[in-house]
């Protein structure tokens, strides 16, 4: 009876959905494991006004929580996309959310929306001024659940069209952007990275963090300071200037 009893529980266990984030050992002894992944559409060029877009706060509110909407046994492997429209705002906090592209298995677009208004939380937008704002965001919500992967060295080289690209005639670096001693920020705050519109005659019209350091203050000026760098701008093949998009990275010194 005992033994029964075990076996009956251990079956109702693995008929339940995997909890997402936690990985577990399949009957063939691989490392499984059930996830949520999430992509924001940031296509646009950097807003003029503002420093930095709604960022996900995944720190303090991690999503990967509850269960994979659907039980998931070791010959599953699953990779699923809805398309959602996330209405946030200045707060931080989701407001309404929608299935704009649904995968077409109403298990996960039927789960999407409430598990992202209940977990998911913001970093507000920044504008130029210092108002924090809210916005609209369209969001790509991929489900997965099988074996983990390890990523190797695809052979063959693939060569991808270059594009022209504004050039800095000076470094951005630590200095350009404000790190150093007596910057301020909390220890946590290792670097950052983001986008400058750089427009033809080479000023920058537009920077957008993609790294903040979430320090309202610092993020205004550190814009603002990038927006002072000049540029030789990018040109096409016929020698002619036009406006480009340059990406950044700078590491905090430690």
């Amino acid at each position: 009876m005992i033994a029964l009893a075990i076996t009956a529980a251990a079956l109702t266990q693995a008929a339940l959905p995997p909890k997402l984030g936690e990985p577990w050992i399949g009957a063939d002894r691989n490392q499984r494991e059930a996830s949520i992944g999430l992509q924001i559409d940031r296509s646009a060029e950097p807003d003029p006004e503002l420093v930095r877009g709604l960022q996900i706060n995944w720190k303090d509110f991690p999503y990967q929580k509850g269960r994979f909407p659907i039980a998931v046994t070791d010959a599953d492997d699953h990779n699923v996309a809805v398309g959602i429209i996330l209405d946030v705002a200045a707060t931080g906090v989701p407001q309404s959310c929608r299935v704009a592209t649904p995968s077409g298995k109403a298990a996960f677009d039927d789960h999407a929306c409430p598990h992202l208004m209940r977990y998911l939380r913001f970093y507000p937008a920044l504008s130029r001024s210092g108002t924090r704002l809210g916005g609209t965001l369209a969001i790509r919500v991929r489900y997965s659940a099988g074996p983990i992967r390890v990523q190797t060295a695809a052979g063959g080289v693939v060569l991808m069209p270059t594009r022209p690209m504004p050039r800095p005639l000076a470094p951005i670096n630590a200095a350009t952007v404000g790190f150093g001693p007596g910057d301020g920020l909390p220890p946590s705050v290792g670097g950052t990275s983001g986008s400058l519109k750089v427009e033809a005659d080479g000023s920058v019209s537009g920077c957008m963090l993609a790294a903040p350091t979430q320090v309202d203050a610092f993020d205004i000026k550190m814009c603002e300071r990038l927006r002072a760098v000049k540029f030789a701008p990018a040109r096409e093949r016929d020698g002619r200037a036009i406006s480009a998009r340059f990406s950044f990275g700078v590491a905090r010194p430690q």
